[in-house]
């Protein structure tokens, strides 16, 4: 993980994609003990993680 950016306002991470677990699964874990705001961010990166694996695969054939 590096900070990228910060000032009074923002603050902007770079994550690697094995971070990403490891933030995630503890805070859904303990769910009951974070606000809102906390678990949509850990929601948004476990989102993330999925995306980052491309699930999708073209049917061969298929706009034949």
């Amino acid at each position: 993980m590096n900070k990228i950016f910060s000032n009074q306002y923002v603050v902007r991470l770079e994550l690697d994609k094995k971070d990403l677990a490891k933030i995630v699964e503890p805070i859904v874990q303990k769910a009951d003990h974070f606000g809102a705001a906390t678990l949509d961010m850990a929601y948004l990166l476990a989102e993330q993680d999925y995306r980052m694996d491309d699930h999708f695969r073209q049917p061969k054939n298929i706009f034949n």
